[in-house]
C-alpha cells in the first residue's frame, strides 16, 4: 500500500470519528425529548389535546350542517 493511501485512510477515519462525536454530543440524551410537543404540565397538555381532538371531531358535522342550511335542505 502506498504511503499516500495510508495517510488518506487514517485521516478519513479520524474525520469520521470527530464528526460522529460532534453530531451526537451536542445535546444530552433526555427520555422522550424527540416529540414535537411538550407535556411537562399534564393539565395544560390534556386541555390542549382535548380541544384539538374535539375540534377535529366536530369539523365534519359543522361542515355538513352548513351545507344543509346553505342549500335549504334542512327544515330551518
Amino acid at each position: 500500500m502506498s504511503p499516500l493511501a495510508r495517510v488518506c485512510q487514517s485521516s478519513l477515519r479520524a474525520a469520521s470519528r470527530s464528526q460522529a462525536r460532534t453530531i451526537y454530543t451536542t445535546k444530552g440524551h433526555v427520555a422522550h425529548d424527540n416529540f414535537p410537543f411538550k407535556y411537562a404540565n399534564k393539565r395544560t397538555f390534556g386541555m390542549k389535546m382535548g380541544l384539538g381532538l374535539g375540534t377535529a371531531f366536530l369539523v365534519p358535522f359543522i361542515a355538513a350542517g352548513y351545507q344543509l342550511r346553505k342549500s335549504a335542505g334542512g327544515s330551518n
